[in-house]
Parts: C-alpha cells; structure tokens; sequence
C-alpha cells in the first residue's frame, strides 16, 4: 500500500489530535515511539502475531508491520492520545496511547 494513501486513509479513520512527542536525550520521538509500542504488543502477547500478520487499524484495515514500525518513526503522533485505534483480539477496539511521553 503506497505510504501517502496508508497515512491520508489513517488520517481520515482517526481524529488526529494536537498531541507532540517528547524526545528522549538518547533517542528521537519515533524511534521512542517505537520501542514503546514494541514493548505494549511484547506485554499483551502479540508481537509475534502482528509481525506475521499485521494490525488491525480502525476504520483502515489490516496494516503490515513493517509499514506500523516506520509510521512510528515518521509520524509518533498517530501512535498518541487522540491518534488511530487498533483492534485487540480478546479486548476489542483500543485507543492508541503507548507513545504517549514515548
């Protein structure tokens, strides 16, 4: 999926808020972002799910991991209060948040 349409279509599915990243003095915003979204998929025992399959993004579809990790790193605030929501097998539809102070 060309990145444009992907981020345009996530921008349409999610009211993207006015949040901003903070940067960590040994690491950018999105590389932060990253990791913290690594380790919320690593706590509720997906990550080996979504790197086979990807994730469920509300409102957009299933999106490839690799395209979620670079959305991390190029766009954080997708990944913070008022950005897109995923869907959590067994949970149900979550707001994004874990980049959140990332």
């Amino acid at each position: 999926m060309n990145r444009l349409l992907f981020a345009a279509g996530l921008a349409t599915a999610a009211a993207i808020g006015s949040a901003v990243g903070t940067v960590h003095a040994d690491k950018p915003d999105g590389i932060a972002c990253q990791q913290a979204g690594i380790s919320t998929l690593q706590s509720l025992d997906l990550l080996s799910s979504v790197a086979r399959d990807g994730i469920e993004v509300a409102g957009v579809g299933v999106v490839p991991f690799r395209t979620v990790l670079q959305l991390h790193r190029t766009d954080p605030s997708l990944f913070q209060t008022g950005g897109v929501s995923v869907v959590v097998p067994g949970v149900g539809t979550v707001p994004a948040t874990w980049c959140d102070g990332a």
